[in-house]
């Protein structure tokens, strides 16, 4: 099948993304590593799906921080960090494909991961945000953690581990946040809606004002974007 038939349903994860997915302006496509979601073929649906339907859009695959996850669930260094510079092309390839069909120039300059935005003025005050949020606003930390508890869970083979592990693996966690708060100003977008297959667990606390110290912008948007007619499981 070809990957320009596949279609998506989409569910805004707020009432003011119902605004944000009707401007069309930006998708930013969550992509997750390790997951079983997110083959290459899917990832080539998706990607095309988003290049027809909106008028820009950048794809984000995790950085080096990643490698914390699978230290917090017990592999040694190296090897964590290994696997997870070694994940990197197996999510941009797919996408790089994807965007080059649908006749993007500068398709190379659409993938990002949080490594490669550190340096980015926009990115870098979110991510020192982030972090001082996840010491002293305890909403964002227990958010952190809940992200983290699932992944390390799933890498550690089903094995709880203590909270000090947590906080490694919450690193993830605040590597994304600043593209969740506000990815306008991080790639210069007038709005984005961050695109993901399940609701983002995240940023509920900063949606629904739960949390005092982080917030999205104005022209931040979330949607739940799934393929049309099909079961999607968390994971």
């Amino acid at each position: 099948m070809s990957t320009a038939a596949a279609t998506f349903v989409v569910e805004p994860f707020s009432p003011a993304s119902v605004d944000m997915v009707a401007r069309r302006d930006h998708a930013l496509l969550g992509i997750s590593p390790w997951n079983s979601y997110y083959r290459p073929r899917r990832i080539e649906e998706l990607v095309a799906w988003a290049c027809r339907e909106f008028r820009s859009v950048d794809v984000l695959v995790p950085g080096y921080e990643a490698a914390y996850t699978l230290m917090a669930g017990g592999m040694e260094t190296l090897e964590a960090v290994h696997r997870a510079r070694k994940v990197g092309p197996q999510l941009r390839n797919p996408a790089y494909r994807a965007l080059q069909r649908a006749g993007i120039a500068d398709w190379r300059q659409r993938v990002h991961s949080w490594t490669e935005l550190a340096n980015r003025p926009a990115y870098a005050a979110l991510r020192a945000a982030a972090e001082e949020a996840y010491a002293h606003d305890p909403v964002v930390r227990d958010a952190c953690r809940a992200v983290a508890r699932t992944a390390v869970r799933h890498a550690a083979g089903g094995e709880e581990r203590a909270d000090a592990h947590m906080d490694l693996a919450a690193r993830y966690a605040l590597a994304e946040l600043p593209l969740l708060l506000d990815t306008p100003a991080i790639l210069s977008v007038p709005s984005s809606v961050f695109v993901y297959h399940r609701r983002i667990e995240l940023v509920e606390p900063m949606v629904d004002g739960r949390s005092t110290r982080l917030a999205p912008a104005a022209g931040q948007g979330y949607a739940v974007v799934t393929p049309a007619g099909s079961l999607v499981e968390a994971a």
